[in-house]
């Protein structure tokens, strides 16, 4: 009763100032009614306030509105200050004090244990308590569970279980983490309320039962209540893999507490019972699909599908845990889930980037590529006849980030086979060279003048916006000249913003980029509604300020892509590409031909400076084409000091490797430059002369200017 107890937690505690006196805060509430009525919204708000900031709990307040009988009246001014400007926030604390006080109360253990003796008690009492077990939920279930399971009562027993028949989801739960460790008896009837109920949750636990029991009694009761859930077919650990992939996906009906910061997590001990550990809600469905996946790993079966499922499960953790969070389901003897994941090797990897790509999941594809570069052999077979390796279908995912991610990592990987896909990973690693650091926007108006106003907003962010388009169907064609769009905001009209977004969302090249919605107040709780697990929408009123809307931007994109691309992130892809380059062209891959660069290449060379330059000299030198040495003698032409030692010492490179690419005329420059250099420069073009295989009467010129 005590873990129960802990469990308890104030969800609204008011603003606390001097403690009041009931006598004072009942007349608050008379007051409050009292202006309501007579349209005072004024007074009402203050009085409003000053019971809110009494400095009495939640469950105080409740006391004295029921036990002066003010509920009725409360709820009818309620009702009315909700539909009136000045006073519906405050209406809305009260309402939601309230509610939370009541919840409050019949979650207490104290309060359970009453109301489950008053099971047996006279019918009006009997009634209350029913619908106050009902309303605590899960939070019952250990004493309702101790009341089943006794002996000494018949009574009570038999109202329990037909209490907790009209439960529903609420008992699934905690019922079936006990089933496997209570006594035969206790198994068969279990098994039996969970095969009536209904819910396939129970059936992995059922499965396990019928396996495990020696008892014919309690395997006959498994058996049954299999076949009442449409899961006797099954194995038991594909039902575990199923339920946990129900609880990664967030099914509502998995959610026991919508809404709540805390669900709980069960376990059961034969000499406690259940016992309740109350778990963040941003974390608690990745607990339970690893719990249920690691138990699917202990039962044999579909390793693959279970080690997919926990990995994912596992990153999706890391990303949604609140910072500092001390997570009961993964203390802090596991390490992070990134040495899991390359353990398990590519293929797990593989496994989790098809599901992220699947649920346009940015944050999960970019770990996914991750594990998989470290992980990925050279012999590693990038798809094949009917199959597309997510790594390559992540080349044409929505996110520049993932695109470079996964370019990346092919690239790491050194491929030996030709794959479906190969020919767009080095353009995607020569346009990170130059595009990483650039944004692109599309803005979905219904006026050209809703469009300018939202196009300044973006562009003193930084972001070059698409032409003004009607529809989807107008952006397609600019798309095409851009990198990559990075934002979509949508303004539609009245009741458009639906159909407008999924216009979005079935145009590849925004499938998965972060979008933000602007529509007005009435529509707001509707379609806040409807996106409420989708990540990657944000949606806010019409009216908002360029202010609020800079701050939803900020915070969506930082959720649904990981920040905006800024320069010393660009610069760093830059650097991972040009090495990546570089890495290919000196293992000459077959598969992956830096050829294909070139144009990047000598375009990057213009637009770039310092050691990334540098950096991609180094690859053109290895590239066998004419233009790729005319621009690096042109550069080093138009470079001076160790920038020009550098970039012939690169040219030089080339000439061994390629020979004479250029025309006589860039000869003639390095000539010149040998004669009238200074030391350095001048050794350097005398190196490229001579790794060109210039003429003897050019070497004679020099040793004659030498010694003149």
């Amino acid at each position: 009763m005590g873990v129960v107890a802990g469990l308890a937690v104030t969800l609204h505690a008011g603003v606390v100032n001097a403690q009041a006196e009931p006598a004072d805060v009942e007349q608050q509430i008379r007051d409050f009614i009292f202006y309501v009525n007579i349209n005072r919204d004024d007074a009402a708000r203050a009085v409003a306030e000053q019971m809110l900031g009494s400095g009495m709990s939640p469950q105080e307040i409740l006391e004295v509105v029921e036990g002066e009988r003010l509920w009725g009246d409360l709820q009818e001014a309620l009702g009315k200050a909700g539909r009136r400007a000045e006073l519906e926030p405050i209406s809305g604390d009260i309402v939601l004090l309230l509610r939370d006080a009541r919840l409050q109360r019949a979650r207490d253990p104290g309060e359970i244990d009453s109301n489950i003796q008053a099971l047996t008690g006279p019918l009006r009492g009997k009634l209350y308590a029913r619908d106050l077990l009902k309303a605590a939920g899960e939070y019952a279930m250990p004493q309702l569970l101790e009341s089943l399971l006794q002996r000494r009562d018949a009574n009570l027993r038999t109202e329990v279980q037909r209490l907790i028949s009209e439960m529903g989801r609420s008992a699934v739960v905690p019922l079936s983490t006990a089933l496997l460790d209570v006594d035969p008896a206790s198994q068969e009837l279990l098994a039996s309320i969970l095969g009536n109920l209904g819910y396939r949750t129970a059936a992995p636990y059922i499965s396990e039962l019928a396996s495990r029991a020696e008892s014919e009694r309690v395997q006959s009761a498994a058996q049954r209540a299999l076949v009442s859930l449409g899961a006797a077919e099954e194995s038991t650990s594909s039902l575990y893999l199923t339920v946990g992939e129900s609880y990664y996906d967030q099914r509502d009906e998995l959610t026991a507490f919508p809404g709540e910061d805390v669900q709980l997590l069960w376990n059961y001990d034969p000499a406690i019972g259940l016992l309740p550990t109350a778990i963040d809600t941003s974390v608690f469905h990745e607990a339970m699909a690893m719990r249920l996946a690691e138990r699917a790993m202990e039962l044999g079966g579909d390793q693959t599908r279970a080690y997919g499922l926990w990995v994912a499960a596992n990153f999706s953790r890391e990303i949604d845990e609140p910072l500092g969070y001390d997570n009961p389901a993964y203390p802090p003897s596991k390490r992070e889930a990134m040495y899991y994941a390359v353990s398990l090797g590519a293929t797990t990897g593989e496994g989790v980037l098809a599901r992220a790509i699947e649920d346009r999941d940015t944050p999960l594809a970019r770990r996914a590529i991750s594990a998989i570069e470290r992980t990925a052999a050279p012999n590693r077979i990038w798809g094949s006849a009917g199959r597309t390796s997510p790594l390559v279908t992540a080349l044409v995912y929505p996110s520049r980030r993932v695109q470079y991610d996964a370019a990346l990592a092919l690239a790491a990987s050194q491929p030996q086979q030709a794959f479906a896909g190969s020919e767009r990973v080095i353009p995607t690693l020569a346009s990170a060279l130059r595009f990483a650091g650039e944004r692109y926007a599309v803005v979905l108006a219904e006026s050209n003048e809703r469009y300018t106003t939202l196009r300044s907003i973006l562009e003193a962010r930084g972001y070059t916006v698409l032409p003004y388009p009607s529809t989807v169907d107008d952006v397609r064609e600019p798309m095409l000249a851009v990198a990559g769009v990075d934002l979509v905001v949508i303004q539609a009209g009245t009741n458009a913003t639906s159909a407008t977004y999924e216009a979005v969302r079935s145009e590849s090249r925004l499938a998965a980029r972060p979008v933000l919605a602007l529509a007005s107040t009435p529509e707001l709780p509707r379609l806040r509604r409807a996106f409420d697990r989708d990540v990657s929408i944000e949606i806010r009123p019409l009216g908002a300020n360029t202010d609020g809307i800079n701050a939803t931007l900020d915070a969506l994109i930082q959720r649904a892509a990981g920040g905006e691309i800024g320069e010393e992130e660009a610069r760093i892809y830059a650097e991972r590409s040009v090495a990546a380059l570089r890495d290919l062209a000196i293992g000459r891959n077959r598969i992956l031909d830096v050829t294909e660069a070139t144009n990047g290449l000598v375009s990057a060379m213009t637009e770039t400076e310092g050691p990334i330059r540098l950096q991609i000299a180094e690859v053109l030198a290895m590239v066998d084409r004419p233009d790729a040495q005319r621009t690096l003698a042109q550069a080093s032409f138009d470079a001076i000091g160790d920038e020009r030692v550098a970039l012939l010492g690169s040219l030089a490179v080339s000439a061994r490797h390629h020979g004479q690419l250029m025309a006589d005329e860039f000869v003639a420059q390095l000539i010149e430059i040998a004669e009238t250099g200074a030391d350095d420069e001048a050794t350097a073009a005398a190196a490229v002369i001579g790794a060109l295989g210039a003429s003897r009467e050019d070497v004679v010129r020099l040793i004659l200017a030498g010694g003149s």
